[in-house]
């Protein structure tokens, strides 16, 4: 990537400054971001005025869902459940991941609350410059220069991307799925058996439907590559959930897995839904939530937004049948646009399909493959319009922080000012970006079913 970027930085003024206030802001944030931590970590010095008084917390604030995290590896460390029993009306303090993640999470318990959040904030930046070196790494390997080429231009978006920050600021591990699916992704295409299982295994530990790209191979009509896997990712899966009910003690680590496979039965049942009640719809825009917000909390509700669901994944489900039905029966990159298109289009129907939905992580690797693949301007008009309302929502948020001060943060927290707590732009951004790679796969069905031959 780095003599792109110096060819781009040399030719285009257009480029240096826009890198320029881009980097700029980047370290502004830093600093920001430093400071905002060091308050929730140390309240007793009163930085920025001190936490929000809604804040119940006393000691040293972790961010949100670290805490989620650590508090799993001590309740695992003293036996205690994982999963706790009843409603979700206090979302963080359910455990929504396998034991064995909270096993692996046991070595950032022994550190001080301090020594947790810096070394996780570190993991989280580094994680986010290997996944864009990633990308450079994939393209480039794929002969998609057009593709390489918008990802330089695109690096001060990554550099103000609001989920980057966002994660940054919970130290949730979305930047982290992101760059093992890119990891994944990048197994899967070259068809490199040893990788694609190390990857798909640690996946299915932390966030299964991150799993998207392992059905890539099926469609492409590489039925022994994709079967090969699955077996393979079975038996691991049943040598990890072996391992850690040993090492956390039999009847504990299957009473835990039990607990596991109820927990997320009763998930969607339980969630704390905002409904029409509510002052604003919040940052969770799936289309669950956005049914619910809209027309009430109750079964029939539900129920309507598995259909709303079904509906527009139905597009999704035909034109994977007709690649199954005639497959091009070559590897990935062999094919790198289609083996892309297919591994993004399964990215973004897992997560319409989801009930939870807070970030679109790997939009970032999507947007410059978009518009390095896409030749008409209307298409790239249409895909600036789809991502970049969202991807730079950051500076809108740090900018009402420091003119509305910590009065702008609601019980949540929420961003008073936020635009995407009133409108569901996650979704939309899903959606757009859904259409444009629907219409493209439609358009590479074979042509042999195409004529009908």
């Amino acid at each position: 990537m780095g003599s792109e970027i110096k060819q781009l930085w040399r030719s285009s003024r257009t480029y240096r400054v826009l890198l320029t206030a881009a980097a700029v802001y980047t370290l502004l944030r830093l600093v920001v971001q430093g400071v905002v931590l060091a308050m929730m970590l140390f309240p007793e010095a009163k930085i920025l005025g001190g936490v929000p008084a809604w804040v119940d917390v006393e000691g040293p604030v972790v961010p949100a869902d670290l805490q989620i995290y650590l508090n799993a590896a001590k309740h695992l460390r003293a036996r205690q459940d994982l999963y706790l029993k009843g409603s979700l009306a206090r979302l963080e303090d359910h455990y929504p991941y396998a034991p064995s993640f909270a096993l692996a999470f046991v070595p950032f318990s022994w550190l001080s609350p301090v020594g947790a959040s810096v070394v996780h904030t570190l993991l989280h930046i580094i994680a986010y410059g290997i996944m864009y070196i990633m990308w450079g790494r994939i393209f480039k390997r794929l002969n998609l220069p057009r593709a390489l080429r918008m990802l330089a231009w695109v690096l001060p978006v990554w550099l103000l991307f609001s989920s980057f920050w966002t994660d940054l600021g919970y130290l949730n591990i979305y930047i982290i799925m992101a760059l093992l699916a890119t990891l994944l992704i990048e197994a899967i295409l070259t068809e490199h058996l040893g990788w694609s299982l190390l990857w798909l295994s640690i996946i299915l530990q932390i966030k299964p439907h991150w799993t998207f790209a392992a059905a890539v191979p099926l469609l492409l009509g590489r039925r022994r590559f994709f079967f090969q896997l699955l077996a393979l990712t079975v038996l691991v899966y049943i040598v990890i959930t072996g391992m850690t009910i040993l090492v956390v003690g039999p009847a504990y680590g299957w009473g835990q897995y039990r607990d596991y496979v109820a927990f997320l039965g009763r998930l969607s049942r339980d969630f704390p839904w905002r409904g029409p009640d509510k002052a604003f719809l919040g940052y969770n825009h799936s289309i669950k939530q956005i049914v619910v917000y809209r027309l009430g909390v109750s079964q029939q509700t539900l129920h309507l937004a598995t259909v709303v669901k079904i509906l527009l994944l139905i597009p999704l489900g035909v034109v994977c049948l007709r690649h199954l039905l005639y497959p091009v029966n070559q590897r990935g990159d062999q094919k790198p646009q289609l083996g892309l298109d297919f591994a993004f289009i399964l990215y973004l129907g897992a997560f319409i399909w989801l009930d939870m939905v807070w970030e679109l992580c790997l939009g970032v690797a999507l947007y410059p493959y978009l518009l390095g693949t896409t030749s008409s301007q209307v298409g790239k008009m249409w895909i600036h319009l789809a991502f970049l309302p969202y991807a730079l929502l950051d500076p809108w948020r740090v900018g009402s922080l420091i003119f509305g001060g910590m009065d702008i943060i609601l019980p949540g927290p929420y961003v008073a000012t936020d635009p995407a707590i009133y409108f569901p732009l996650i979704m939309a951004t899903i959606l757009m970006l859904y259409a444009v790679l629907l219409a493209r796969l439609w358009r590479a069905a074979p042509a042999r079913h195409l004529t009908g031959a």
